[in-house]
């Protein structure tokens, strides 16, 4: 195994991080993306023909991603935007916070933005004056500064594409983390399984209420619409810039994580990270063939591994 240093889409655990480091705590982004569940699984939404190596939900993987580590935190949200910046303003009078989800589409410091909408994004704000919010983005983007009006607009999660986020959310934050207890490596590894479990679980359950795929079956989806070379613009956007790179990272953070607790479980997600790696590659390429096989081997290494992670 190699380990790699280098840019990825980690918003997050990225803010999660800087969050952590402003009481003194420095914990890895790539510790807390694995902690967070989010890059478990995998879902394939019909209605728009959309994939997603993912059944974690960012906003609550976050969270328990604290409590595993041993941090108490604030963590305040709303349907209601009413309100919304008196109460921030007041919290960054106190403390840094971390905001998400928001939609990109609104993040107007960002050259790009208008092409963003629905995408989901997180960062650390700790400043609001003037009508205007400073704020660390880990896209790239120190001391941004941001209108209150488009943080309203960003903060409502009602356009967002991951459809396991509420539709209905006005603002969501944390705020002043605080270690309690001290974990060690067991202490990690024992609390994140039984919560990876539930990651999986939950995202059966509130798959099967609304008809979407996850796990193999997701997958498999993924795969026919390849091998029949239906991949339409989004899609291939979407596994070119963002699923299969992120996913081959995810992959291997999660095997490093294993390696010394369960050498088996780091085993295939080393094979996953890998096989991530060659569908990225394949894709850009447009090498539908070759493509279609990768993904298929893809789906076997999810399979096999869901079953060890339940085996424990």
């Amino acid at each position: 195994m190699f380990a790699y240093v280098g840019n990825g889409a980690y918003c997050y655990a990225n803010s999660t991080s800087m969050l952590l480091d402003s009481i003194g705590e420095q914990v890895s982004p790539s510790l807390i993306e694995v902690l967070s569940g989010v890059g478990l699984g995998a879902v394939w939404f019909d209605v728009d023909n959309m994939m997603y190596f993912s059944n974690g939900i960012p906003h609550l993987g976050v969270s328990k991603a604290l409590d595993i580590l041993g941090f108490t935190y604030n963590e305040c949200s709303g349907t209601d935007e009413n309100g919304m910046v008196e109460q921030i303003s007041e919290e960054l009078r106190k403390n840094p916070i971390m905001l998400g989800p928001l939609d990109m589409g609104f993040l107007s410091y960002m050259p790009n933005h208008q092409y963003l909408h629905g995408c989901d994004h997180y960062v650390l704000a700790f400043w609001l004056e003037d009508g205007w919010v400073r704020l660390h983005d880990p896209a790239g983007y120190p001391y941004a500064t941001l209108p209150v009006s488009d943080l309203i607009d960003a903060s409502k999660t009602n356009r967002l594409q991951y459809r396991f986020y509420p539709s209905d959310l006005a603002f969501h934050y944390w705020a002043a983390p605080m270690r309690q207890r001290q974990r060690t490596s067991n202490d990690l590894y024992r609390e994140a399984v039984l919560y990876f479990r539930e990651v999986y679980l939950n995202a059966d359950r509130i798959a099967l209420e609304h008809g979407w795929k996850t796990g193999i079956n997701a997958i498999t989806a993924l795969q026919r619409h390849v091998q029949g070379e239906k991949i339409d613009p989004g899609l291939q956007g979407h596994l070119t810039h963002f699923a299969f790179q992120v996913g081959a990272r995810r992959a291997l953070n999660y095997s490093e994580f294993f390696q010394s607790e369960n050498p088996k479980l780091s085993e295939l997600k080393l094979m996953q990270s890998e096989m991530f790696g060659s569908c990225h590659s394949l894709a850009v390429r447009g090498d539908y063939h070759g493509l279609g096989e990768a993904v298929r081997r893809l789906g076997e290494f999810e399979q096999q591994f869901r079953e060890c992670l339940f085996s424990e």
